[in-house]
């Protein structure tokens, strides 16, 4: 099965485990869709701004047109305004944002870079509960993931991610998986079905 998450393990698959994200890290065809709609949208979000400044000239010089046209042309140019700014806001944010955690020598270490500042913190791997096989459904698509679960979920850490085809697994080689790294990680093992919040394992 493959890993959505980008964990990059020791040739042994033990240890260091290290995850590195970024905002913009994404695949070609993904960047190329995003920098592509990216750009259509602030090109017709300038357009619409050009029209509607044109527009509230030819309402002051034009007594034909009516009134009414330079109060739906402040509206669209506020909107504008308002859209860019947000989609400013977004790019910037996601170009800042960086995540890096690192488990070792019985430690997970965070580190996480945003525009508003950074969150760092390292935790002993003793101190989680353990390693989570959880089921959840989002818009209609049933899936799963294994992760450290700690008393504190802020510093829950997600360890495997199913691409979309093996979101299918059968519920054996899950078990074989989840077995898999509680050994790695010296812990015990939690299946939750779908129907039911917890199954202790092993």
């Amino acid at each position: 099965m493959k890993n959505e998450l980008k964990w990059v393990s020791a040739p042994d698959q033990q240890f260091p485990m290290q995850l590195s994200e970024k905002g913009l890290d994404f695949s070609k065809r993904t960047a190329f869709f995003f920098y592509f709609s990216g750009m259509v949208a602030v090109l017709s979000m300038f357009w619409v701004m050009a029209l509607s400044v044109k527009l509230i000239y030819m309402t002051q010089h034009d007594p034909n047109i009516p009134s009414y046209y330079k109060t739906i042309a402040f509206m669209c140019l506020a909107i504008s305004a308002v859209s860019l700014y947000s989609f400013y806001r977004l790019y910037m944010d996601r170009r800042a944002y960086r995540k890096e955690i690192n488990i070792d020598n019985g430690l997970v270490n965070y580190h996480e870079y945003t525009r508003k500042g950074e969150t760092e913190w390292s935790e002993k791997l003793k101190r989680y509960e353990g390693v989570y096989l959880k089921h959840y459904s989002y818009k209609g698509v049933d899936s799963w993931y294994i992760a450290l679960v700690h008393p504190d979920s802020s510093k829950s850490v997600p360890v495997f991610a199913p691409d979309y085809e093996s979101r299918l697994a059968g519920e054996e080689e899950k078990r074989t998986l989840l077995a898999q790294y509680g050994s790695r990680f010296g812990l015990m093992t939690i299946y939750e079905k779908p129907s039911e919040k917890k199954e202790e394992g092993s």
